[in-house]
């Protein structure tokens, strides 16, 4: 596969704006230093994604009628600025709450348009690859920012951390400059601006069901999994960011093809059951091997999943359609997120981390299974 200049800096631009945002996969840390407790991780941690459930539709609809550059640019301002606020606002109720929606707001915004571009900017045949390759520089930025986050917050200061993400986020914004952009005359004149055509796509409903169960469970684990591994006295607290992103960015790197080579429904079916497994192994870790082993099995199953079911939601949509359908896959994925981080914030904190992952492991491995047949189904019946 060839990349473009375009494809080359929107993962460029990508890689400074997913490090301003996944540096704060430490700040669960910050809030019990604050006097908080796992409830208030999951609460605070989840701001981000409510405020993207409700921006992500929008940034659908713009994305398909204006400009996406101009999207990324206030994405990436919007971050900075949020981040930078964090120097002046140290309590969990209610600056941690507004700022972490910022956080969200902005995040929506860049992601919905950067991936919508990505796809715009590769051939058909391609586009699982070429989102697999945007992809790497978020899961590249899982364990890189945080583990810099906490060596310059451990040398240095809280503050020092703030504002080293503030300057990731311009990096981005210079970046995202010189991208090139077009929206077609025909989007302007047919595009409907509405979402409600999609809504009656079948297997786009199963596409977001399946997008909803990855979401909810990947940030819970994101969420909580620095925090678990210090329950467990496991040396780096990282340790799970760190194995999950070198094996994903090994499949991605050199196995991004597969997908797009045997179909990715036939892919995604038994990666995503082992996804679900990872979790319930990540429940049962009592040590640096156990930990290790579940985020190389997370990130080996996530890490060509997650592209591919982007990819078939926007081969379900017109093309005047695709910026809302990458965002409503968005959605689910928050939402999924959001309602998760709260839930079993509050099962951490009233029974165990154990029972947290160990729950979620068994919900969302059956919820795979059950979803993706109905979609297997609902393609056969099409071709019938």
């Amino acid at each position: 596969m060839k990349f473009s200049k375009n494809i080359i800096l929107i993962t460029l631009s990508a890689f400074f704006f997913f490090y301003a945002y996944h540096a704060f996969l430490i700040l669960p840390i910050r809030i019990i230093s604050l006097g908080g407790a796992e409830f208030d991780i999951g609460l605070v941690m989840s701001m981000a994604g409510i405020s993207t459930l409700l921006v992500t539709p929008v940034s659908g609809l713009m994305g398909d009628k204006y400009r996406k550059k101009y999207l990324l640019l206030f994405g990436t301002l919007l971050l900075a600025i949020s981040n930078f606020l964090f120097l002046f606002f140290d309590s969990i109720y209610y600056s941690y709450l507004v700022l972490r929606f910022l956080q969200g707001c902005a995040f929506s915004l860049f992601f919905v348009s950067a991936g919508t571009l990505i796809t715009e900017n590769s051939l058909e045949e391609n586009q699982t690859q070429a989102l697999g390759f945007f992809g790497i520089f978020a899961i590249i930025n899982h364990a890189l920012a945080p583990t810099i986050s906490v060596q310059i917050i451990n040398y240095l200061s809280y503050d020092y951390f703030f504002i080293s993400t503030v300057f990731a986020c311009l990096i981005s914004f210079i970046v995202v400059l010189g991208i090139q952009d077009k929206v077609s005359f025909e989007n302007r004149l047919n595009n409907p601006g509405s979402f409600t055509a999609l809504f009656k796509n079948k297997k786009l409903k199963f596409v977001c069901l399946i997008m909803f169960l990855v979401g909810g469970s990947f940030l819970t684990c994101l969420n909580f999994a620095a925090v678990f591994t210090k329950s467990i006295n496991v040396e780096p607290i990282t340790i799970f960011f760190l194995s999950y992103t070198l094996i994903a960015l090994v499949m991605r790197i050199f196995f991004g093809w597969l997908p797009d080579k045997y179909g990715q429904v036939t892919f995604c079916k038994p990666a995503l059951i082992f996804y679900g497994l990872s979790i319930g192994i990540l429940g049962f870790s009592i040590d640096f091997i156990g930990v290790v082993s579940a985020g190389l099995l997370f990130g080996l199953s996530h890490a060509l999943v997650y592209p591919s079911i982007y990819t078939l939601a926007l081969r379900y949509t017109e093309i005047s359609d695709k910026s809302k359908a990458f965002s409503i896959c968005s959605v689910s994925f928050t939402s999924g997120g959001m309602i998760f981080s709260v839930l079993y914030g509050l099962v951490a904190e009233t029974y165990s981390f154990k029972v947290m992952f160990l729950s979620c492991s068994i919900i969302v491995t059956l919820g795979f299974y059950y979803f993706m047949k109905l979609l297997e189904k609902e393609l056969i019946d099409e071709f019938r």
